[in-house]
């Protein structure tokens, strides 16, 4: 107990030498091997922000990073004390951006607190190169966290509020300028990215019923592609779920806010939709007659449960085409979202994976189908109607 109260007690202030050493905003930081997170939390009251907490974490251990002690502390020192209702802006400034592991954390917390807003700005990118790393970062900002890199005037803020520099003037180190411009590019690029990695799709997009170590959480991933039938080029796309809303939910909005006409929505999907989203999907649907939309799902969700069974099925009777991916379509999906300069490679039991959760979708359709006529004979009146 008393290693974890001393592991999520922020510090005040830190060290100069400190400070020049872990946030120089090098390419090739070598020995740089902690994580330092400066934050400043503010409430938002009558519109304005007003300062609340001002500190600094870093990381104890090589699994207990500075993120997570930040979160743990806001949950006990501020969720758990001040009102959970109230609106909160926090303010980060890192030594690193975060890992593949804290941006998941970070991002779960935003999509469960909506009245948390969060800012951070990173002296350095930490494996950029990664495309799990770049993955979850773009999560991060679908769950609504501005990110950037620290420029000249990030430095000197933190130097200014988190730094014992006895008033001195910040003094900026050489190529600083220079690295700022590549990291916050590399960044924006990373944030931007309109395409899938080979590796992000043929994991999340995997029809088979186990997945191979190491255990990741397969997520709903949502490829779009808008086909007008006046010749203009086609509008392609990914989604994620963000906060409360899922990505079919965040699909419906983004449509609801063009003037759609005449045209065809094709979605590859990793699950098949909910009932919530299914029912929203068939109410749009049928708001917009002339459109043509075609879901195919890599896997069903909860298929086994009649609510999502029946949300299925509602999709079918308001003109929804809902199918299992083949191989054509992963191909297809492989062709327009991955962006890959080679062929699409089926994995193993592809095809006979599909099959298989085809026969099952199929099997939905007919129990529902058959349902939905003795219904109709269970409202038949065989007799005149009493005057």
């Amino acid at each position: 107990f008393c290693f974890l109260f001393c592991a999520h007690r922020p510090m005040q202030t830190l060290y100069q030498r400190t400070f020049y050493f872990h946030f120089k905003n090098l390419r090739f930081a070598n020995g740089r091997n902690n994580t330092f997170l400066c934050y400043e939390v503010r409430r938002m009251e009558c519109g304005l922000p007003v300062r609340l907490y001002r500190g600094v974490f870093k990381q104890v251990t090589p699994n207990l990073h500075a993120e997570e002690c930040f979160l743990y502390w806001f949950h006990s020192i501020v969720l758990e004390v001040l009102s959970p209702r109230e609106e909160y802006k926090i303010i980060w400034y890192l030594s690193w951006s975060p890992c593949f592991h804290c941006a998941d954390q970070v991002a779960k917390f935003l999509a469960t607190h909506c009245n948390v807003s969060l800012l951070i700005f990173s002296a350095r990118l930490y494996c950029f190169w990664d495309e799990w790393v770049q993955e979850n970062l773009r999560r991060l900002s679908q769950e609504g966290a501005q990110m950037a890199a620290m420029s000249f005037q990030e430095f000197r803020e933190c130097l200014e509020k988190f730094v014992d520099n006895d008033g001195q003037p910040f003094r900026p180190w050489k190529k600083l300028y220079r690295n700022y411009r590549f990291q916050n590019a590399m960044l924006q690029k990373i944030l931007r990215s309109t395409s899938l990695s080979e590796n992000i799709f043929r994991f999340q997009f995997n029809n088979q019923q186990r997945i191979k170590k190491p255990h990741r959480s397969r997520r709903t991933y949502l490829c779009y592609q808008l086909q007008w039938f006046d010749g203009r080029e086609p509008l392609r796309g990914y989604l994620q779920n963000k906060r409360a809303k899922h990505a079919e939910i965040l699909l419906i909005d983004m449509m609801r806010s063009m003037e759609l006409g005449q045209v065809q929505i094709t979605c590859y999907i990793t699950w098949s939709p909910c009932p919530t989203c299914a029912q929203e999907l068939a109410a749009f649907k049928q708001d917009h007659p002339d459109l043509v939309l075609r879901i195919y799902a890599s896997r069903l969700y909860f298929h086994w449960k009649r609510k999502f069974q029946k949300g299925l099925y509602n999709l079918w009777r308001a003109g929804v085409h809902v199918d299992v991916m083949g191989l054509s379509e992963f191909t297809d999906c492989w062709t327009n979202f991955v962006n890959q300069q080679k062929p699409f490679k089926a994995w193993d039991r592809l095809e006979g994976n599909s099959r298989s959760i085809g026969r099952r979708l199929s099997r939905i359709r007919e129990s529902w189908g058959l349902q939905d006529v003795i219904n109709s004979f269970g409202n038949l009146q065989l007799t005149p109607p009493l005057p």
